[in-house]
């Protein structure tokens, strides 16, 4: 039998890219002294550095002191609100774990790294402390489920062959009793963006299965990313079990690398592109030097070739090795002939040396933290969002269902089948939502409710309602339909909103008009410092507004050629002043007027000819109203509200158009002006939602495949886009197939109702995979209720993980489509004529 020694570190190096473990073989073997070579794989060199080896070292002092901290006991006892316990926890933190004049001499960089993943750690820390104290918890027994659990240590045997067995030490980061699940949790957190979700989740199945095997528990994992922003995958044990084999595999693969990079035999490992950035073997030209293409290379499948020949005898090795390993821990060590989990390892790490000489020893005993902290002051402030409310944090279970609504804040969804309440913070709203079910299962009305709740607060709403079923939320529902306990959140709404109908086209409502064109200006992007970024932005918009004029002509004939020659004529057009339709009318047809010369070469004078005849029919003819009358269309003005404290609700009502081209092209023309507006108009670093930008039935204007109506790619660029400006957008669609993938990519928040068809099923599954894999829930939507929700967000508050429930009673009206004519009726009894934002 071969037995081979490797430890959690290097596991999580090979999950990470199997070439970082294959040279850290090769460098251990060429030392000669018996220490192993493990490449730390903190991501260096970015704008804003996590201090990732400081932050580990520190929290780990941190959870061990706090174990027996009477400072801490008096804190939890004391706590009533996760603000008050977060700068509590804090300021001990400070006074006891660090040194606080060698943080002070790092580089202001690397410190302001370090104090935003701890203030997160904390403040995850404290939202979790005050739930459990909330529901009953002793004080005392919270802070030995936090800290008290010592069972971090994991020795354990994996036999992944006929005769290999790998026997694998270390330590986990995090594992603690959660009160909420009342189960354990193992988190790894991690001070690197969140580009290797998949793997990084996978490490900690690897944390799990070891936990599981040693000492019995089932835990559910998470990886928390703190910096440098927030964010959280989570899995369940029943997924970790269901994907044991793979763990197993890369056990056994690790084995096969190690013997290829020792030169005996094994296999060539491959490449993870996603850790490329900073690593010396990629800098050097070695990696793909010595071992060729990066997507080469091989996995060792023996765990699932030996699972089929003993016919899935795993799961009894399993409980023989578990009995096994527990009986060793129980004598406090390793197996006889072992080594101990302590090995000595030399880490590729400068920031590691540095880390200690900022953290004092473990031997050092603890001072009682000062009233205020002594060192830098933004450790002990609450961060800037302060507390976020949730339903983790009311006590409902006492109280009928009227009392809990009553005292929600935050987005309030709807209730779960036991009455409490389902709340989302209106931050997430910046990440984009998607709301997915079958027809009649309530989609439209869960994103009307998504809408309103934005609009209590304070974020302006743009609805686009193709078909007249949104152009009713500007009637109030009757407050006697109303249920008691919702009745002072319908006032607030009614208080706040400020309905606007907005008919291009038509007077049906409020007329809109594209013309004069919004074109970028160079005063308009000269806030963009780099030069090049500039020059790509302004062309970006002027291809965009090019496109879609070409596609509303439809002139047939070389659409390439029409939009390369459009935009160069407005690339030519002084913008000093709004550009009229007129003027690109008159420019198409004499650009030597503009100095554009040899327009031959861009275009045929037939072609251009019969785009500038095209285009005027814009202008004079009875396809101009797109292009006059009524209010141009200007985002600063819509957004404005009539006074203060009103929120803007824009619903843009296309059903008054004659046909679908009309349609397509006037919702390119505002998406492509919404972009401009954007980049021109709104402070990126404000952190807050300016807008939410709601679509119905996504699939009709950006769908799957290779199909490319003109408004797809101007809208898939808000996806991309707008977050980074805090413009949401909100999508809904009964065909998740049928709309373009990449949107649903960027949408990190989604609401799924009642699916119908399996392959439905499977295409949620896919995209929850891609943000570290879909939660088990997913399968069971098939066939659901109406009106039934399982959402998932950023951040989501881990008791609704998973929860189905009901969206709330609707504020506004809700019923059949509304036509053109009844549309005219509703505005002007209701007297919204007026201009918007006037």
């Amino acid at each position: 039998m071969r037995l081979v020694h490797v430890n959690v570190t290097q596991l999580r190096v090979a999950a990470t890219c199997p070439r970082l473990h294959w040279f850290d073989t090769r460098a251990t073997a060429e030392r000669q002294d018996g220490k192993k070579v493990v490449s730390r794989i903190w991501r260096k060199g970015g704008a804003t550095p996590g201090c990732g080896a400081l932050f580990h070292t520190a929290v780990e002092r941190f959870n061990a002191a706090a174990r027996s901290s009477d400072e801490v006991l008096s804190a939890l006892e004391a706590a009533r609100d996760a603000v008050s316990l977060q700068q509590a926890l804090m300021r001990w933190f400070n006074a006891s774990c660090l040194n606080l004049d060698a943080l002070a001499a790092r580089p202001v960089p690397l410190r302001l790294g370090f104090i935003s993943a701890v203030q997160r750690y904390m403040e995850e820390l404290a939202r979790l402390a005050v739930h459990a104290r909330a529901a009953g918890l002793p004080a005392a027994e919270l802070r030995n489920q936090l800290f008290g659990d010592s069972r971090k240590r994991v020795d354990v045997t994996f036999h992944v062959g006929e005769d290999v067995h790998v026997h694998v030490t270390g330590a986990i980061d995090y594992v603690y009793f959660d009160p909420r699940l009342g189960k354990h949790r193992i988190v790894d957190y991690k001070l690197t963006p969140a580009t290797s979700p998949n793997s990084d989740l996978f490490q900690v199945f690897t944390y799990a299965l070891m936990h599981h095997h040693q000492h019995g528990t089932q835990p559910d994992v998470a990886v928390f990313y703190l910096h440098p922003t927030r964010s959280v995958r989570e899995a369940r044990w029943e997924e970790i079990e269901a994907k044991r084999g793979k763990v197993y595999e890369l056990i056994a693969s690790m084995v096969a690398w190690s013997d290829h990079a020792l030169g005996a035999g094994g296999l060539p490992p491959p490449g993870d592109r996603a850790s490329c950035d900073g690593c010396k073997h990629e800098r050097t030209g070695a990696c793909v030097a010595e071992l060729g293409p990066k997507d080469g290379g091989a996995w060792d499948r023996r765990w699932t070739a030996l699972e089929a020949t003993r016919g899935g005898g795993g799961a009894r090795d399993a409980q023989e090795e578990r009995e096994r390993v527990a009986a060793g821990a129980a004598a406090d060590g390793p197996a006889a002939g072992e080594p101990m989990a302590d090995e000595p390892m030399v880490e590729d790490d400068p920031e590691l040396e540095e880390a200690l000489a900022v953290v004092k020893p473990a031997g050092e005993r603890p001072k009682p933290a000062p009233a205020m902290s002594r060192g830098p002051k933004a450790p002990a402030e609450a961060p800037p969002s302060g507390e976020r409310a949730t339903p983790a944090e009311l006590d409902t279970r006492a109280r009928p269902p009227g009392a809990r609504a009553a005292d929600v804040s935050g987005m309030l969804l709807g209730f779960d089948d036991g009455g409490s309440p389902v709340c989302m913070d209106p931050a997430v709203l910046r990440t984009h939502v998607s709301v997915v079910g079958a027809a009649g299962s309530g989609k439209t009305w869960m994103a009307k409710i998504i809408a309103e709740e934005a609009l209590r607060a304070g974020v302006p709403v743009l609805a686009i309602d193709p078909q007249g079923d949104l152009v009713q939320m500007m009637e109030a529902r009757p407050p006697a339909d109303v249920p008691a306990e919702l009745r002072r959140a319908w006032e607030e709404l009614q208080e706040r909103m400020e309905p606007r109908i907005l008919t291009p086209g038509s007077s049906h409502g409020q007329r809109l008009c594209l013309d004069p064109l919004r074109l970028p200006s160079a005063s308009e992007l000269s806030h963009i410092a780099n030069p090049a970024l500039r020059a790509e932005e302004e062309e970006g918009l002027l291809v965009a507004v090019a496109a879609n004029l070409v596609s509303l002509c439809a002139c047939g004939g070389e659409e390439e050629s029409q939009r390369t020659f459009l935009y160069q004529v407005l690339r030519h057009l002084p913008r000093a002043a709004p550009v009229r339709l007129r003027d690109i009318v008159a420019a198409v047809t004499a650009p030597e007027d503009l100095g554009m010369d040899e327009v031959d070469t861009l275009i045929r004078k037939s072609e251009r000819e019969r785009l500038a005849r095209r285009l005027n029919t814009f202008v004079q003819g009875p396809s101009a109203r797109l292009f006059s009358g009524g209010t141009r269309l200007d985002f600063t003005e819509l957004l404005r509200p009539s006074k203060p404290g009103r929120v803007p609700l824009n619903i843009v009502y296309l059903n008054a158009l004659s046909n679908d081209d009309e349609k397509h092209f006037f919702l390119a023309a505002l998406a492509t002006e919404l972009y401009r507006w954007m980049i021109t108009t709104v402070d990126a670093t404000s952190g807050g939602v300016n807008l939410l930008f709601y679509i119905d039935e996504a699939r009709d204007w950006i769908p799957a495949g290779g199909s490319k109506p003109p408004a797809k790619q101007p809208l898939i660029r808000l996806f991309t886009q707008g977050r980074k400006y805090g413009v949401g957008c909100l999508l809904c669609t009964q065909s998740p197939r049928s709309v373009d993938y990449n949107v649903f990519g960027n949408t990190s928040t989604k609401f799924i109702g009642r699916l119908e068809a399996s392959q439905d099923v499977d295409r949620v599954i896919d995209w929850f995979t891609l943000e570290g894999g879909a939660p088990p829930w997913v399968a069971a939507r098939k066939g659901a209720p109406k009106g039934s929700f399982v959402a998932r967000w950023p951040d989501m508050p881990a008791e609704l993980a998973g929860r189905a429930f009901k969206g709330r009673t609707l504020f506004t009206r809700h019923a059949g489509a509304w036509s053109p004519d009844l549309v005219e009726r509703a505005v002007t009894a209701a007297g919204l004529r007026g201009a918007a934002g006037g």
